[in-house]
């Protein structure tokens, strides 16, 4: 399958490899597990603890859909994370994964954490933007303790049937997901007392990300 580690990314077209291809197909959303090596997981537990958070609202023609604490993007653990999802060959590998008739040309993520009781929440919405292109959703776990709550579910947004929900998940896991006008997807209440930690943001097929590294490059 596809796997992050320090050495870029690793792809193996294996059984594993068809079987979710299926997966994705029938039901929009695969769970990748050991997404993100152990080498690489050792660097985010120290980083997590001395990161930079501020209270995030993301807002829709209905208002509030979605409230966190986002890291600061100059965070070491944003900045890692940006460098490891923005590289051609994982870009090649979704597109080949998911039959993407699109180039990936950009990821555009953030690492956030909702807390449990803290008025955290991610209701129903789509992600879709046809300015931005997304194409797929992807969300890396990084919470290192078990939480409770925090599943995300995807649905048909003219019925509201639920093709998939994915619980607690292990540390360094991800899942992917389609973004289109007729899905939506959201993220349930963290409960109990641990947070619900993440690196997640979307492909699109806009913006170059080295045109991203040459604007934050380049001096103010």
């Amino acid at each position: 399958m596809i796997r992050l580690t320090a050495r870029g990314p690793a792809v193996v077209r294996d059984d594993e490899w068809a079987a979710q291809q299926r997966e994705f197909a029938r039901r929009h959303c695969v769970v990748f597990r050991g997404f993100v090596d152990e080498s690489i997981l050792e660097c985010v537990s120290r980083m997590l603890e001395t990161s930079r958070y501020f209270t995030r609202e993301d807002v829709d023609k209905k208002g509030v859909f979605a409230r966190e604490l986002t890291m600061e993007a100059s965070e070491p653990l944003a900045c890692m994370f940006f460098l490891l999802l923005n590289q051609p060959r994982l870009f090649e590998a979704m597109a080949e994964f998911t039959g993407c008739g699109t180039r990936i040309r950009y990821f555009e993520g953030r690492a956030f954490k909702r807390l449990p009781g803290d008025g955290h929440f991610a209701s129903w919405h789509t992600d879709s933007d046809r300015r931005r292109k997304r194409l797929y959703g992807l969300s890396i776990n990084l919470s290192r303790e078990p939480f409770a709550g925090g599943s995300f579910r995807i649905r048909n947004r003219k019925t509201g049937k639920v093709l998939r929900a994915v619980t607690t998940s292990r540390f360094g896991d991800a899942h992917l997901f389609r973004i289109h006008d007729a899905l939506e997807h959201m993220v349930s209440e963290v409960r109990g007392e641990a947070p619900r930690c993440c690196y997640a943001g979307w492909f699109t097929g806009t913006r170059d990300y080295r045109e991203v590294l040459r604007e934050a490059a380049s001096p103010v």
